[in-house]
């Protein structure tokens, strides 16, 4: 699925949404979204639920790339979906960006998060090379109403990685960057920025947290190498904040 525009007029500068989601992938493995070059790139907008959804335990294997989602065209501008960016439920071993040039998503401007992993079973995912949160350069807000990445009851998903290529900008949402919640068991989040623009040097702070682990479990935020390390800065309440009697076991 590539070079359209999901959910827009034909000039991608205003909304003509699909009542439900944008693009809906249920039990479906092996598929693409996007691509690494601009004329791969769908821009997926103004939908009624969630820009993409993918849906199910067979929904493995799927590669999202290069795409913009929540905001106009030129990544400029928030041409909200109404749910997130891309809500995975119950949905393996997916890959949401990569390391590859031309591969990370633009997932901001949307009405819920940027990305939401949910339910049972939506494990082994990988999160790399995204802004979430930012325009298309990485250097202005265009912040999801909810948190950036929202983890409910997934396991084991890398959020980011060691090398700078897997790095993620999840910075100016409206709740936290990432926010890892109830059974959200064995996640890794590493190399990314939190709270700051592209560049690391200036803050584009969350309205709440840089990282919430709330309730959830032997989960790890960085890592024991220079290029695992996160930063997390400018948010408007805490950098990292763990709560819940159930947030045990999670290592910093």
């Amino acid at each position: 699925i590539q070079g359209n525009l999901i959910g827009m007029n034909a000039s991608g500068t205003a909304a003509l949404g699909n009542a439900n989601n944008g693009i809906y992938v249920i039990n479906a493995p092996g598929n693409l979204v996007g691509g690494t070059t601009p004329a791969a790139r769908n821009v997926i907008s103004g939908n009624g639920g969630s820009g993409l959804y993918l849906s199910g335990s067979a929904s493995t294997g799927n590669l999202v790339q290069g795409n913009y989602i929540g905001t106009d065209r030129t990544g400029t501008l928030a041409i909200r979906n109404v749910g997130d960016g891309v809500t995975l439920n119950g949905a393996p071993g997916n890959s949401i960006g990569g390391t590859k040039t031309g591969a990370g998503n633009l997932l901001s401007g949307n009405g819920q998060g940027g990305l939401g992993l949910k339910g049972a079973g939506t494990d082994n995912n990988l999160v790399q090379g995204n802004f979430i949160g930012t325009d298309a350069s990485g250097a202005q807000a265009l912040a999801n109403a909810f948190s950036g990445i929202t983890i409910v009851g997934g396991k084991s998903n890398l959020v980011g990685g060691a090398t700078t290529p897997a790095r993620n900008v999840i910075s100016a949402n409206k709740l936290s960057g990432v926010y890892l919640t109830t059974n959200s068991v064995g996640n890794l989040v590493q190399g990314n920025f939190i709270g700051v623009d592209a560049s690391g040097a200036h803050a584009l702070g969350n309205v709440i947290d840089g990282i919430s682990i709330d309730s959830a479990s032997l989960n790890t935020v960085g890592g024991t190498t220079p290029g695992a390390r996160n930063v997390v800065s400018g948010n408007t309440d805490y950098g990292i904040e763990i709560f819940g009697s159930a947030a045990t076991g999670n290592l910093i």
